[in-house]
């Protein structure tokens, strides 16, 4: 997601309706395909503040990352006046949308974000999302289920881009997860990749555990795989992850001043499903 969104052209929007249309534009141009944007679309505003927005995005197909033209989704030119705003309520609904190829199933709430409205030399309005902070927290809820068996699919078509800049190519990537309990997770990975002419399968597996400090411990790591050549391939990766086993490492110094995530559940049946409060 860039740093500054197009909305069209300036100045901003005073009608929720408006908004809404100018967000609807803005997602076609988000999807390489072009296709027609299905989605429920509807907004309130009071001055430069977003008082709600609602989103249902059930159906909405999101192309990957690397496909987007993102002269169509950013502004061109450089900012010449802002005005600050706060986002008071977004409610984000799909059931399911399609991401990266896989069926997610999203239902998100969130309260306080800050927004920040910019008019560019180039007469294009763009809308950025604001830094929290302790003073003017951001609350709320997240909910997201995937099937399992597109799990592997997603997470692959997210990690090619960057493979393929080491001369890495990701042919296959199957996980499977293992609720131990709603805090823990036991993740088998079996992959097929490909450097140059070679080309075998690897293995991996590790446990995850967040605490009630909202630590995330890596335990039991393994990597390697039946080739010779490419187990000797990943040895210093093996060695480097291997070397994270047992660290602990604080999700709640990570995310920046007013995000505070107070709990974590993750359950695994024929979805894996991820469910977090901030506090």
């Amino acid at each position: 997601m860039p740093d500054r969104i197009l909305l069209g052209s300036a100045p901003r929007p005073t009608d929720g309706t408006l908004l809404a249309k100018r967000i609807r534009k803005l997602m076609i141009a988000a999807e390489p395909a072009r296709i027609e944007c299905t989605a429920h679309i509807e907004a309130v505003l009071d001055g430069p503040d977003i008082a709600r927005l609602d989103l249902d995005l059930t159906g909405y197909v999101l192309g990957d990352e690397h496909d987007r033209d993102r002269s169509r989704i950013e502004p061109q030119g450089a900012p010449v006046a802002s005005e600050e705003g706060v986002l008071r309520d977004l409610r984000v609904h799909a059931a399911p949308m399609r991401v990266s190829g896989a069926d997610v199933t999203l239902d998100l709430a969130l309260q306080g974000v800050p927004v920040r409205w910019i008019d560019t030399d180039a007469g294009e309005l763009a809308v950025e999302l604001g830094d929290p902070s302790g003073d003017r927290p951001v609350h709320g809820s997240l909910r997201l289920s995937v099937p399992e068996q597109q799990l592997g699919d997603a997470v692959r078509a997210l990690a090619e881009p960057l493979l393929q800049e080491h001369g890495v190519h990701l042919s296959r990537l199957d996980l499977e997860l293992e609720a131990i309990t709603p805090r823990q997770i036991r993740i088998h990975a079996d992959a097929k990749v490909r450097k140059g002419l070679l080309g075998a399968s690897a293995h991996g597996s590790a446990t995850a555990t967040v605490d009630d400090a909202m630590g995330l411990v890596l335990s039991d790591i393994r990597l390697d795989s039946g080739n010779p050549l490419v187990a000797a391939m990943l040895a210093v990766a093996r060695g480097r992850i291997q070397g994270l086993e047992g660290q602990r490492f604080d999700l709640a110094t990570e995310l920046p001043p007013g995000i505070s995530v107070e709990d974590v559940r993750v359950a695994v049946d024929r979805d894996v499903v991820i469910e977090a409060r901030l506090a």
